[in-house]
């Protein structure tokens, strides 16, 4: 198993940055926020799946924890983002769902 806290790699960042852009082109009047990328590729580095809590997100990767909440939620409705519910200390599981890859 890969590091989960591992860098990102250029390719898995290029196809973030791809389904973000594919995104805001098919719905230009709600846009997703500018650090939608950065927030994506920090959460999901190296493998799909997201269990660490918000408060770590928002304090490893200096994103404004009182915003967070909502940005997470805007990925669950424009569906690049699943979202299981934790109870207890365990944090909710976030799946990248990014969608197929498309050759030219």
């Amino acid at each position: 198993m890969s590091d989960p806290r591992a860098p990102t790699d250029q390719l898995r960042r290029d196809a973030i940055a791809a389904a973000i852009a594919a995104y805001d082109q098919a719905n230009p009047l709600t846009p997703l926020p500018r650090n939608t990328t950065r927030l994506l590729t920090s959460m999901f580095p190296a493998e799909d799946i997201c269990r660490r809590s918000l408060d770590n997100i928002a304090a490893d990767d200096r994103f404004d924890r009182a915003r967070l909440p909502r940005a997470l939620r805007r990925l669950v409705e424009a569906q690049l983002l699943s979202r299981e519910r934790g109870s207890g200390p365990v944090p909710h599981t976030y799946r990248l769902q990014l969608p197929p890859r498309v050759q030219p």
